[in-house]
């Protein structure tokens, strides 16, 4: 299975999101998935290509040039694609993908999210999508979720696009059920 993997560059988030992220990369790698995810070295962006590519895992890096100009690329890619901007980037992660991860992240995370739920949404891709929630991280947002269906803003089954787990290892199982499931 190819895996959009969404996730924070942050240095300074607390380590429990880059132990997950090598988690869930060990994973993908031993497990025979591609990985493709922003592209970068730091943060849980950096610890889960490391730990998907030193376990045998396909890593395909997709990062914007200006990111790679300050040396921000994991250079041990088996593929490395440079875009112009923020928006080829994640077209270019989502139309490889089969599927997506959402470890916890920034702003950058968050916009990946809203763009692969509106594209489900409109059925202009069929990708399955999982929020890893570990420790919690995205309880606000999925309550914010709850809110928008009990206020009339969306829908239960555009709700439901949005599939939740406890952590990168358990999104990437609850994927390949839906995959057995042929969701």
């Amino acid at each position: 299975m190819r895996v959009a993997v969404y996730c924070s560059s942050s240095v300074i988030a607390d380590e429990c999101f880059r132990h997950d992220a090598e988690a869930l990369g060990r994973l993908m790698g031993t497990g025979g998935h591609d990985l493709i995810y922003g592209g970068g070295n730091i943060g849980s962006m950096g610890a889960l290509a490391s730990a998907a590519s030193s376990c045998g895992g396909r890593v395909v890096s997709v990062i914007p040039h200006f990111f790679n100009d300050q040396g921000l690329t994991y250079e041990d890619s088996d593929e490395i694609h440079l875009t112009d901007n923020m928006q080829q980037r994640r077209r270019m992660m989502w139309e490889r993908a089969d599927a997506a991860i959402a470890l916890p992240g920034g702003f950058g995370t968050l916009e990946e999210i809203s763009e692969m739920l509106v594209l489900n949404q409109l059925e202009l891709e069929k990708k399955p999508m999982v929020l890893a929630n570990v420790d919690g991280f995205w309880d606000p947002l999925l309550q914010q979720f709850d809110r928008m269906v009990s206020m009339k803003m969306a829908i239960d089954d555009h709700r439901r696009l949005v599939q939740v787990a406890e952590d990168g290892p358990s999104a990437l199982a609850l994927l390949q059920q839906n995959l057995k499931e042929g969701r």
